[in-house]
């Protein structure tokens, strides 16, 4: 996996993270722990915990915890929140070994947050495939779904679009399917693409909505998200590619300088202080038929 993160992008963004995450999902996979004495979970793409501190509070205790990631750096800011007994922390690149660490560690569940979109449909398949294998249920957090939609004021619904918004956006889109070191990204498709391969392997599966919903208050993750944006439909924009669906038809997209002028209008929306901005997202939770656990 070649993607790396900031830590600060990533402090950055687990507050509200944590407030868009379907609550139902956890509860649910929090019933399932409490029937089948569910203990043992592996953490996929760990970073510096934030799944970790939200979810391990609302799972029964005692759990232990493996948390996977590349990144030492990052995994040695994680530390055990109440009701985790064991926590195990393992440097390894999940596009080669990581997966290694679902069978070594038993476990009971798997999950991740903000992955999906990152992965391919191969690797994908290949983690299905391993929690089949494991009998253990999948839990998948904040999964991006391609949606993005400015607001007059966080409390408005009225939408205030730019000009530039779509194909600012489906530029984003097209570069969010590039190889992040899994193969070709799954981008947007990601959820639906899980939701698919899940119930082909016989899980019972739910898919839930946990989009970003920012207003002022969350300024600095709103321009950073803009200038995020902005960078990656440039990055495309420059290599000729802005616009371009997964077929490679319809070639057209914002120039480079359009792309700089919708930046900066974007950012006087957010310095305004009235600005709401919605970013969809899906959560996953998949349980195994009953026989195999």
């Amino acid at each position: 996996m070649s993607e790396t993160f900031d830590p600060a992008w990533l402090a950055l963004r687990e507050p509200v993270d944590h407030r868009s995450r379907a609550a139902a999902a956890a509860s649910l996979l929090a019933t399932a722990c409490r029937r089948h004495g569910w203990s043992r979970v592996v953490d996929l793409g760990s970073g510096t915990g934030s799944n970790l501190r939200y979810l391990a509070p609302r799972l029964p205790g005692p759990q232990h915890w493996t948390l996977v990631d590349r990144d030492a750096d990052l995994l040695g800011r994680a530390s055990a929140p109440e009701g985790v007994e064991r926590l195990r922390c393992l440097t390894a690149d999940l596009a080669d070994s990581g997966l290694a660490a679902i069978a070594d560690s038993d476990a009971h569940v798997v999950t991740g947050s903000a992955l999906l979109d990152l992965v391919s449909r191969t690797w994908l398949e290949r983690l299905v495939d391993r929690c089949r294998q494991a009998g253990c249920a999948a839990h998948f957090a904040l999964t991006y779904d391609g949606s993005a939609q400015w607001h007059g004021a966080a409390d408005d619904p009225r939408a205030d679009d730019d000009p530039d918004d779509g194909p600012v956006r489906r530029a984003v889109n097209a570069h969010q399917r590039r190889d992040k070191g899994f193969g070709p990204a799954l981008g947007p498709m990601a959820g639906l693409t899980a939701e698919t391969a899940f119930r082909g392997a016989g899980y019972r599966v739910w898919s839930m909505r946990s989009p970003w919903r920012l207003g002022p208050r969350d300024a600095r993750l709103a321009r950073a998200l803009v200038d995020g944006w902005e960078a990656a439909a440039l990055e495309l924009a420059e290599g000729g590619e802005a616009g371009r669906s997964p077929s490679g038809d319809d070639p057209t997209g914002p120039d480079p300088a359009a792309i700089r002028s919708w930046g900066g209008r974007r950012r006087a929306t957010i310095d305004s202080g009235r600005f709401g901005l919605t970013v969809g997202h899906l959560d996953l939770l998949a349980l195994p038929p009953p026989a195999t656990r």
